[in-house]
């Protein structure tokens, strides 16, 4: 008995020494305060039957709410949900509101949109739509209704042996794709692909959806390596070949040569 209260006594002053954060406290409060939920938006996001077809695979979906009139800067408030399977029930509203002292109340606009990089901003191939409501509305039904167009980023090419290769190539070696931007040698790449069992010549295709790290953007200048590998690992070892090319988005026809036995220093 009396090593309990001795435990108890401890926890409840650890408590008090490491109070919680305020931003906590307030979500807390939030989560119980019914003028909260009341002003939460809520409705199904569903995407329209002739575009079902091109939901990208894995995407994310985030929804915006933005005041009338604002079309750049923060938004008043952004969720996000990953591998959402459509049609979608969502909520949106007070709890996501991004900037102190903004109000999450009169006519909001939202906007749905399947995202297939994982990047906040739209890119040609994701899928969106929009509503304009109140807040508080409970049967806000959204309409995934348009594919955003443009040009995707995309560098596209052939990996091939280089002349004597032949011999010295691993059989059914996995391949090894690796962009990173141009100058950089060390750290995570900016985009990775594998490929096992690849039968050379083998043509490729990179592009935002191979990025590693999210919000990083498939642009600008890059050294693409490409490695056919002996044993699966995705570092460098003896038996491997590789060869590298610099390219930038939007480049097809890239020719990248197996011309590089990997040796051990």
């Amino acid at each position: 008995m009396i090593v309990s209260l001795v435990l108890a006594l401890g926890c409840e002053k650890e408590l008090k020494e490491h109070p919680l954060p305020a931003s906590l406290k307030k979500k807390i409060q939030q989560e119980s305060d019914p003028t909260v939920k009341a002003q939460e938006v809520t409705g199904t996001i569903r995407v329209e039957d002739a575009l079902a077809a091109s939901v990208p695979e894995d995407a994310s979906l985030f929804i915006i709410a933005r005041k009338p009139g604002q079309e750049s800067g923060p938004p008043l408030a952004v969720r996000r949900h990953s591998f959402a399977k459509l049609p979608f029930d969502y909520s949106i509203g007070p709890q996501q509101v991004m900037l102190e002292g903004n109000v999450f109340e009169g006519t909001i606009n939202l906007t749905a949109r399947l995202d297939q990089d994982g990047n906040a901003k739209p890119s040609p191939g994701d899928i969106e739509g929009t509503l304009t409501v109140q807040a508080g509305d409970k049967q806000a039904n959204i309409v995934l209704d348009r594919q955003i167009e443009g040009t995707k980023k995309t560098i596209a090419g052939t990996v091939r042996l280089g002349p004597g290769m032949e011999n010295k190539a691993p059989e059914n070696g996995a391949l090894f794709l690796i962009a990173r931007p141009e100058g950089v040698e060390k750290g995570f790449p900016l985009a990775v692909k594998l490929e096992k069992a690849v039968k050379l010549p083998y043509t490729f295709t990179l592009s935002q959806q191979d990025v590693m790290l999210p919000g990083a953007e498939f642009d600008g200048r890059m050294t693409l390596i490409a490695r056919l590998d002996s044993d699966g690992d995705a570092r460098p070892g003896p038996g491997d070949l590789q060869g590298h090319v610099v390219a930038e988005p939007g480049d097809s026809g890239v020719d990248i040569v197996l011309d590089t036995p990997v040796t051990l220093e």
